[in-house]
């Protein structure tokens, strides 16, 4: 659980939402672009700006929308925020 402030989306609030997050290496999941960006990238034909050679672990599906009050009494609602389902992609 963590407050809704320390998500850094902007909002000041002290109501707490759960945040679930994916994790993990995904080695499994190599594929053979995985392996060509890699060989690219080695021999200098990439550069590694904001290049990843390998599958990472991300969410697959969310859990149900967020509504919070924020420090203004203000509502909003946040999609998309806590993973439900994680994977390597």
């Amino acid at each position: 659980e963590v407050s809704v402030s320390e998500l850094g989306l902007g909002y000041e609030s002290d109501e707490t939402v759960l945040f679930r997050y994916c994790s993990g290496t995904c080695e499994a999941a190599v594929r053979s672009y995985d392996l060509s960006l890699k060989s690219m990238r080695s021999k200098k034909r990439i550069k590694k700006e904001k290049v990843r050679a390998r599958p990472c672990c991300r969410p697959l599906a969310y859990d149900d929308d967020v509504s919070f009050l924020d420090a203004y009494n203000r509502y909003y609602t946040v999609n998309e925020l806590s993973a439900k389902e994680c994977g390597c992609v």
